[in-house]
């Protein structure tokens, strides 16, 4: 009692820790789901934004890279020709804040809220672009020099920036012709044009309705346990974060389901309640068994011992007195005798061998189930086992007119370690069995080289085998025909002991087999092979 109480209380134990970490499993994949959105967020953020510069260098260079743009900041900036097509066109198509174009260093055209304007209210904006302008004018130069025109001479640069405490969407690009004539009319320093978009309060909630990021916000840095996406400027220096209230789906949905996950772990310690007592009731009904199961078991095995001794003792005293007769038989034999005598001594002589064969088949099941067989360690040579045991049968196959032949590898040739006596006994009853059953053809013993050791095949051009009777084959007393007139004769003990033995040995043996096809049956045991013995050498002198 005291164990089924300590098996009781474990199994509540178990039970409130299975509770506990389905609802810890439930918590930590919630919070796994609101990592993996807020992931998702962050990416969906960087992303956004490259596309927003990207789309800004797109707009920019569908001005710059023309022809009466090349030529309207020549050597003569053409200053009403860039308010309608820089200032303004920047402005009301794209919503652009500031725009200037730039050449050696210095600012030779402004604009700023899609009007013309003097380079001072551009504030840090020139001194902070022009480096970059600068490397763009030298590359643009270089590709016009090297002849190209067009989108194949553009020299574009896009970042974020931050001048003067605003944050802006930039973008620069060189001034680029698209045909010869065109470049021919000016061969000065290139002009870049700067164009800039504000990430100010419209921008901030266009991209939050866009993404559908809640209280999207541009800060300094992070803001406690909300998820952020960093910037970084063009120069790849870190400006601020842009932050924002996170969705956390999983924590959404947990509290969502907590009303229903509440009632059916509930239920499940009401169950587990339950279970416990019929566990209970059915250990205490188990351990009131258990005696009587042991008792059966028991009984069990002493009537199968009994049943073993009986067999053995029995076969034993049937076999001597058999013997006798078998003995008087033959010295009857030598005697002068009618032909009905000769005819009738025959067959008392047939059915005695028999009767000693199937009595021997008795004893041998007997000892292999009392464990009495005690298996031999002794090296052999395989082509004289696998010779004699077919020797044997030779007459009968030639009776009947039947093939009898062996097939051996090479590689398996040679000598091995094992019990000779128990595999010639395995072997010869596969091989008696399929010159009874087979009425014409042949019997084939094939030996090859398996991972284990020796694979042993014999393989028959008999009637072959109904699969429903597989099961019960290699059963003590088990015959595939068990009618009364069966053709024929066998107590059904040859295959259940090839199989005692071929077990005992550490093999397997099975069978493939069909109506009409023969039958093949296989064993492998695990043998180890004997180096051959050469006798040695001496020098005598």
């Amino acid at each position: 009692m005291r164990l089924i109480h300590g098996l009781v209380a474990a199994a509540a134990v178990l039970v409130v820790i299975a509770i506990l970490g389905g609802v810890a499993l439930v918590a930590l994949t919630a919070r796994a789901l609101d990592r993996i959105e807020a992931q998702d967020e962050i990416s969906l953020t960087h992303r956004s934004l490259a596309r927003d510069l990207d789309r800004t260098r797109r707009e920019l260079t569908s001005a710059t890279e023309w022809d009466a743009a090349y030529r309207a900041m020549g050597s003569r900036v053409d200053a009403a020709w860039a308010d309608i097509d820089f200032a303004a066109y920047y402005k009301t198509q794209f919503d652009h804040d500031l725009t200037f174009v730039m050449r050696s260093g210095r600012v030779v055209y402004a604009a700023r809220d899609g009007l013309r304007a003097a380079p001072a209210r551009l504030g840090s904006f020139p001194g902070r672009a022009a480096p970059l302008a600068e490397d763009i004018a030298d590359d643009a130069r270089r590709a016009l020099d090297a002849g190209r025109l067009g989108a194949a001479a553009e020299v574009s640069r896009t970042g974020l920036m931050q001048v003067d405490g605003a944050t802006y969407l930039v973008a620069l690009a060189s001034v680029t012709p698209e045909s010869r004539a065109a470049a021919e009319t000016y061969r000065g320093p290139p002009a870049v044009v700067v164009t800039a978009r504000r990430l100010d309060a419209a921008f901030i909630r266009d991209f939050s309705e866009t993404y559908g990021l809640d209280r999207l916000e541009l800060r300094a840095g992070p803001v406690g346990l909300k998820p952020y996406a960093p910037l970084q400027d063009i120069e790849d220096r870190r400006i601020g974060v842009l932050t924002w209230d996170s969705a956390d789906p999983g924590l959404s949905l947990l509290k969502s389901l907590a009303p229903w996950l509440a009632a059916g772990f509930l239920s499940l310690t009401l169950a587990a309640v339950l279970l416990f007592r019929r566990v209970a009731d059915a250990l205490i009904q188990l351990k009131k068994g258990r005696c009587e199961l042991v008792a059966a078991k028991e009984e069990a095995e002493a009537a199968n011992a009994a049943k073993t001794l009986f067999l053995a003792n029995m076969s034993h005293e049937i076999r001597t007195p058999l013997n006798g007769v078998l003995g008087m038989a033959q010295v009857m034999a030598a005697d002068t005798l009618s032909e009905p005598q000769a005819r009738r001594l025959q067959i008392l002589e047939e059915s005695g061998r028999s009767l000693l064969a199937f009595l021997n088949d008795i004893l041998e099941i007997a000892r292999l189930e009392s464990q009495a067989v005690r298996l031999r360690s002794e090296p052999f040579d395989l082509a004289d086992l696998v010779e004699t045991a077919c020797a044997a049968f030779s007459g009968a196959a030639a009776a009947k007119r039947l093939g009898l032949s062996t097939d051996i590898a090479v590689e398996a040739r040679g000598r091995w370690r094992g019990d000779p006596m128990r595999l010639r006994q395995v072997l010869s009853n596969l091989v008696a069995n399929a010159i009874k059953f087979t009425e014409v053809g042949r019997v084939t013993v094939r030996v090859r080289p398996s991972a284990k050791g020796l694979r042993f095949e014999v393989e028959d051009t008999g009637p072959g085998l109904a699969p429903e009777h597989l099961a019960s084959l290699f059963k003590s007393f088990s015959q595939v025909d068990s009618s009364a007139t069966r053709q024929h004769d066998g107590a059904g003990l040859g295959l259940s002991i090839c199989r005692e033995l071929v077990e005992l040995m550490g093999g397997t043996i099975d069978v493939q087999t069909a109506p009409g096809h023969g039958a093949s049956f296989h064993f492998v045991i695990p043998l180890e092979r004997v180096a051959d013995e050469r006798p040695s050498l001496r020098v005598v002198g």
